[in-house]
């Protein structure tokens, strides 16, 4: 083994710089840069995804869910690949965010990064084309790309990735009479989230149900794009989260809904390529 290493070594360096290189370095190359936002006073951890050249570049700004363990950054770098920026950050209170966790939060938070992206020098810095902006979540994520989108007629397009309604019926997560106890007690093992518990989420959706709901405040997207993706897996379940926002959208008859059911679990394990491929196709025919 000890002598294989300095061959592939020597392998190597023969080959020369020029070889090695898989494509010439452009003069606005394809970048990551780190980004600290600044939400309510607390400072939230971000990274932008640049796509090559000088754009300004169309802009996806990626909302992770509750947690927020799978963090969908394969779809950051297909997207980058197809000449979209794409930004990730955490919300106030999750995975070292200043701050304390919140749902409300969250979709404040969502707001304060559109915003960071539309400003002058911002958008200058990270090559975003501040008139072309869309989200795209999953899970809780999902609810958030709905919501900001909903809230913000500046942002073109959403997409959903078997998108949690935090406020279905009133309840959130907690509308499944039988779910409600197992969600109560995830909250209280999500030490990654600051301040959070499940008596936390149970109190939030008391106290805000009905704000939350997507299915109310649906007449805000004015036919702007929306993609909705589910998995059959039934953690999210279809019948109470996702189909009743389908449906409260297609009473506007300019509607432009699309939806995709996908055989597989909750993070599309088994179909990356497939979420991908569909997501770009949908925001480079509806969003760019």
């Amino acid at each position: 083994m000890t002598r294989i290493f300095p061959i592939l070594l020597a392998s190597l360096l023969s080959l020369g710089s020029s070889q090695l290189m898989a494509k010439p370095i452009g003069e606005h190359p394809p970048q990551i840069k780190e980004l600290t936002i600044l939400s309510h006073g607390s400072r939230m951890p971000g990274l932008a995804y640049i796509a090559e050249g000088v754009g300004p570049h169309p802009t996806v700004l990626l909302l992770h869910g509750y947690p927020g363990n799978e963090k969908n950054l394969d779809v950051a770098q297909g997207l980058r690949r197809q000449g979209w920026n794409v930004v990730f950050f955490h919300y106030r209170g999750a995975w070292g965010s200043e701050g304390e966790f919140s749902y409300r939060g969250a979709e404040q938070d969502v707001q304060v990064v559109i915003d960071y992206l539309q400003n002058e020098d911002n958008a200058r810095a990270l090559r975003v084309d501040p008139e072309r902006i869309s989200l795209v979540g999953h899970s809780m994520g999902g609810h958030m790309a709905v919501a900001g989108t909903l809230d913000n007629p500046a942002v073109q397009c959403a997409v959903s990735y078997d998108g949690a309604n935090m406020g279905a019926r009133g309840k959130g997560l907690g509308a499944d009479p039988e779910a409600a106890a197992m969600w109560k007690a995830y909250g209280d093992t999500l030490f990654m989230l600051q301040g959070w518990s499940g008596t936390k989420a149970e109190k939030e959706i008391e106290d805000y149900g009905p704000q939350l709901d997507l299915v109310a405040r649906a007449s805000k997207l004015n036919g702007r794009p929306i993609l909705l993706v589910a998995a059959d897996t039934q953690v999210i379940p279809i019948d109470v989260h996702i189909k009743p926002l389908a449906e409260a959208i297609k009473t506007d008859k300019n509607h432009q809904l699309k939806y995709l059911l996908i055989n597989d679990d909750h993070s599309f394990s088994a179909s990356r390529l497939e979420l991908i491929e569909a997501t770009a196709k949908f925001l480079q025919e509806s969003c760019r």
